[in-house]
């Protein structure tokens, strides 16, 4: 499971988005059923931030939704410039490095 969320900050209110959401990441990805958890700034809009969770399954990732650290995840869009845009993906697959080596590399002559 996949937790996406797009955060457009004020730049006043930047630091406080950063300081809201930074404060869950140590504790989230110290659950054994969270696979990671980071915030990013987007290169291109340094207002622009990204939360990315990788979970075990849906049930763990609702425990985190219902959660304590949540409500600042919470707090922290409600300080947005603009709605931000949030999604649960489900995976069916993981490839790894594999899959490119696999379509990179000239076939083997037998």
């Amino acid at each position: 499971m996949l937790l996406i969320l797009r955060i457009k900050t004020a730049p006043l209110r930047r630091a406080e988005i950063v300081e809201l959401i930074g404060s869950i990441i140590g504790p989230t990805e110290a659950q054994p059923s969270c696979l990671s958890c980071r915030l990013y700034s987007e290169t291109e809009d340094d207002d622009s931030l990204v939360l990315l969770q990788e979970w075990k399954s849906l049930e763990d990732l609702n425990k985190f939704v219902l959660s304590r650290d949540f409500k600042r995840v919470m707090a922290a869009m409600d300080l947005a410039s603009q709605v931000p845009e949030f999604s649960v993906n489900t995976v069916a697959s993981k490839l790894g490095w594999e899959f490119v080596e696999k379509l990179r590399l000239p076939p083997q002559a037998p």
